[in-house]
């Protein structure tokens, strides 16, 4: 290979490694090793494993952190937040609600079109709503998104399948697919969602994030209360 030094060097501390005498030394190590772990698995399990490598690759790669930030800010600055999600996504819809009421953040997971019609009546300027659509074809959600932008509200789909409607909405946050064949078969179409809600959990946290974790501690504190509680209650009767 015709490689300069210099461009060794420089591959090297993209590595992470301070130059390319240590990039060579490690991975000398690295290759004298034997590969044990390689020999337990079957080739099934490494093929499914292998899937979720691929996955969160392509995740890394649609990754925009600056549209992370602006989310996190958008969920702080709302006053109410919904998650709209049917099917699996809904599921997606009642994991964000779990993890973002214990930091404080009014929110609320609907996972059927009438309670769409009914959350989306109600709404105003100060309401954020949050759709997930992983194919891009579920109109209950795309077309509740557009309601509630009618009403004010601002609106985020999440989808690996943007369409011409995308663009009418505050945030359109790309997601990694498998095609179907793959993801039915070896890992759940949800796993790079699922990223994304730490993601943004993250960027949520670092928003004055003393006063987040105060209401976290309380939410653990009165849980561990209210079982105290119980206990004392059962004990008396």
């Amino acid at each position: 290979l015709h490689i300069s030094q210099a461009a060794l060097t420089r591959f090297a501390k993209k590595c992470g490694f301070t130059g390319y005498r240590e990039f060579v030394f490690q991975y000398q190590h690295q290759a004298s090793k034997p590969d044990t772990h390689s020999h337990k698995h079957s080739p099934l399990t490494k093929r499914v494993l292998r899937s979720y490598t691929i996955m969160r690759e392509q995740t890394q790669d649609l990754i925009d952190e600056e549209q992370l930030e602006r989310v996190a800010q958008l969920i702080d600055d709302a006053e109410r937040v919904y998650f709209f999600g049917t099917g699996s996504s809904g599921l997606i819809a009642r994991e964000m609600k779990l993890r973002f009421m214990r930091l404080g953040v009014v929110c609320e997971a609907l996972t059927d079109q009438d309670g769409f019609a009914w959350t989306t009546s109600i709404m105003d300027e100060n309401c954020l709503v949050l759709g997930f659509s992983l194919s891009g074809t579920t109109q209950s959600v795309l077309d509740s998104l557009l309601d509630a932008k009618e009403m004010g509200a601002k609106t985020i789909l999440f989808t690996s399948a943007p369409n011409k409607n995308s663009q009418a909405y505050t945030e359109t946050v790309l997601v990694a697919s498998h095609n179907q064949s793959s993801y039915i078969q070896r890992i759940s179409a949800q796993l790079p969602m699922l990223i994304l809600i730490d993601l943004i959990y993250a960027y949520f946290l670092e928003i004055n994030r003393e006063s987040k974790e105060k209401i976290f501690n309380s939410y653990w504190e009165n849980k561990k209360l209210n079982g105290y509680r119980r206990q004392k209650r059962v004990r008396k009767s």
